[in-house]
């Protein structure tokens, strides 16, 4: 190649990269003042005394972080959300694949039901915890009067520990679910049916194809699912808000809304801000080790 060619390249290259700074600076921009800015501004809360969301006293250091994690309410409200977290990603999960697996086969009402597993995401949280909060009332919910119709006494579920906590991952899972289903729903139908004509023409059972097939190639759409799903988890106010408002004694305090208790409530702004960023943190860590977890095999050397 000539000289004057590989200017005229270097020139092209030096254009092309001009011109996707300048159309993607506007959104740089936008990105820098809408999550930005917030975050070193929180960032900057959490590192001085509280005197109000726009004034800080003196400086702490990392002295709000530390008494944040000393707190006893911090830590219970981190136990709650590690065990509410585990318990409805594993029922989703399963729910999800059941639900999905069946869907995926051309039976008849399949297109029926699948809009009708679509429309809780259509259902604004606030307005999902209200309709549960109805359900599972004492004196007049549907819930207990269902149990009644089959001999049981429905328990005080907003009143007792595990009703609450009960209460709560129900409402979670049927608000969460179809976004898994629709995932897997979407991963199953790329998959080639030569696989599964192939196993089956090899003796393989309905469990051995699901173990060695459809969960392998699933992987990619498995940890797009535990991502997003594992972040939102974290960060559940609604639900746990409308439902119970982190009773009965504190027993359904999530992180969420020890930070919104703590922050808007007590008026602590600094350590709310400290304890805020201590989740993002947490929601990193786990998300980089699901995808060191989940991640193919070929892309790990």
């Amino acid at each position: 190649m000539s000289v004057s060619a590989k200017k005229r390249n270097g020139k092209h290259d030096r254009s092309r990269r001009t011109a996707g700074i300048l159309l993607t600076l506007p959104a740089l921009l936008v990105m820098a003042a809408t999550v930005l800015y917030p975050i070193l501004s929180s960032f900057k809360l959490s590192i001085y005394e509280s005197q109000g969301m726009m004034s800080t006293g003196a400086f702490v250091g990392l002295d709000n972080y530390w008494k944040v994690l000393q707190s006893s309410q911090f830590q219970s409200s981190l136990r709650n959300t590690f065990g509410f977290v585990s318990v409805t990603i594993i029922v989703e999960l399963i729910i999800g694949f059941a639900v999905a697996l069946v869907l995926n086969r051309s039976l008849p009402g399949t297109k029926f039901f699948r809009i009708i597993f679509t429309l809780p995401l259509m259902i604004a949280p606030v307005v999902s915890g209200l309709q549960w909060r109805w359900l599972f009332a004492d004196q007049y919910g549907v819930v207990n009067a269902l149990l009644e119709l089959v001999g049981i006494d429905g328990p005080l579920w907003l009143g007792t520990v595990w009703g609450a906590r009960t209460a709560v991952l129900i409402a979670n899972v049927w608000l969460a679910t179809p976004f898994v289903i629709l995932i897997l729903l979407a991963a199953m139908s790329s998959l080639s049916e030569d696989l599964y004509e192939a196993a089956r023409l090899d003796g393989a059972n309905a469990f051995q194809t699901f173990r060695t097939i459809t969960l392998p190639l699933l992987k990619p759409a498995i940890l797009m699912i535990l991502v997003v799903r594992l972040s939102d988890a974290f960060r559940v106010f609604d639900i746990v808000y409308i439902l119970t408002q982190s009773g009965p004694g504190g027993s359904t305090e999530v992180l969420s809304t020890y930070i919104y208790k703590n922050t808007f409530t007590g008026l602590q702004f600094g350590q709310g801000s400290a304890a805020s960023f201590l989740v993002m943190l947490l929601i990193m860590i786990v998300s980089f080790v699901l995808f060191r977890l989940l991640r193919p095999r070929e892309d790990r050397a």
